[in-house]
């Protein structure tokens, strides 16, 4: 039996709220409560040991923390944080926050496919190498985004998110009589995004999934793109996200759509891919998310899933609700013919994307439009340093 922890409850909420690290937070919570680490069993893994444990830590930080408003201050202390917990944009943690990445691994390679635990096969047979990935620079984020330093991004080298995309290729019925055409269709998609370098993996008709640019190498898929984790901005996710696209189509002004096998498919390839870099559920975003056009400063420059992305079926929080970056952190404004592109699910992230833009304004006691000014003024820096590293880069190849 557990001896119960005789230091007041106020104490304890008071104290757990200045610890940023959630993790040192929940064994404070622990300690406090008079719960013991359990002993170690020989030959039962690390991971299995620590389940009971960290499943009673976060019962009581639902019970005894009420909600702790987290400022952006502190996201570049929490960048070491363990994956899973969300210090940016949460006000409260508890168990539903917590991001749990799927166990899946290789079971089988061979030359020209490879199998998973989880049932993903991965066609290699149209793989078409390109530039690699070495490093590529993301952003700290400060107080306020006008604090970020264009001169002096942080480097990294693994793959940090997921971006999805839609072929917007011919397509035909999805009918037993359209079999011949629907392969020849395929077919033809595959030769032309093997030949661009357009993405790191299709999807087909069928569910098939096709690796077409290696995972090290660096994929022509989101151009000027922009997002953000709790702790960093990603500008131009070529080289820091993963492109996976569906071959589907936005049908006569409707929304693309994805068959069941289609999603059955991208699901099993996001587990692989979160459970291989580790990539929040956060950082699984659609192209429309993170597209933007630098030369009107609109949001949306591509539209693809705009709305309809099956995140939940893919097993994935709905990101449609998440305020995109580029308008709080750069200032980039949106116009009906987005608004349009999104259909019935007309987001609630870009309302949240204004209403942040406008409290960093009033803390600085000035307009929205001044505001709006500095930040765009912040991302024109950026995209400049980046053309600088890329026309050095190569200078330095030929």
């Amino acid at each position: 039996m557990h001896a119960v922890s005789l230091i007041p409850r106020t104490f304890i909420e008071r104290k757990a709220g200045q610890i940023i690290d959630p993790v040192e937070r929940l064994r404070y919570l622990q300690r406090s409560a008079g719960i013991r680490q359990p002993r170690l069993q020989p030959g039962v893994p690390w991971r299995k040991r620590r389940l009971p444990a960290l499943g009673l830590a976060l019962f009581l930080v639902c019970l005894l923390i009420p909600a702790y408003k987290v400022d952006h201050r502190v996201s570049r202390q929490a960048s070491n944080a363990k994956p899973g917990f969300s210090l940016g944009s949460l006000t409260r943690v508890s168990a539903a926050g917590a991001d749990v990445f799927p166990d899946v691994w290789l079971v089988d390679k061979t030359r020209d496919f490879e199998t998973y635990s989880n049932g993903l096969r991965i066609d290699d047979r149209f793989t078409a190498p390109n530039q690699k990935r070495l490093f590529y620079p993301v952003y700290q984020r400060g107080a306020a985004m006008a604090d970020i330093h264009a001169d002096q991004p942080e480097w990294r080298s693994e793959p940090a998110g997921i971006v999805y995309h839609t072929t917007e290729s011919d397509q035909a019925r999805f009918t037993a009589d359209e079999n011949a055409r629907l392969k020849r269709i395929g077919k033809a998609v595959i030769g032309v995004v093997q030949q661009n370098h357009s993405y790191h993996f299709l999807i087909d008709r069928f569910g098939q999934v096709f690796r077409i640019v290696p995972e090290g190498d660096v994929a022509n898929h989101a151009g000027y793109s922009i997002w953000s984790d709790n702790s960093v901005i990603f500008v131009n996710l070529n080289s820091s996200f993963l492109g996976i696209a569906f071959e589907t189509q936005t049908q006569r002004g409707d929304l693309p759509s994805a068959n069941p096998a289609q999603v059955h498919a991208a699901r099993v390839l996001t587990e692989m891919l979160r459970n291989k870099y580790r990539i929040p559920q956060s950082n699984c975003v659609t192209h429309a998310q993170v597209s933007v056009n630098p030369d009107n400063m609109l949001v949306g420059y591509h539209t693809d899933w705009a709305g309809n992305f099956p995140f939940l079926a893919i097993g994935l929080t709905d990101n449609y609700t998440a305020p995109p970056p580029s308008i709080y952190a750069f200032g980039f404004d949106y116009d009906p013919v987005f608004i349009h592109a999104t259909g019935v699910r007309l987001w609630q992230g870009l309302a949240l994307a204004e209403d942040q833009m406008q409290t960093q304004a009033a803390a600085r006691g000035i307009s929205v439009s001044q505001y709006r000014a500095i930040l765009q003024k912040k991302y024109k820096e950026i995209l400049a340093a980046l053309k600088a590293v890329a026309a050095n880069d190569n200078n330095h190849e030929t």
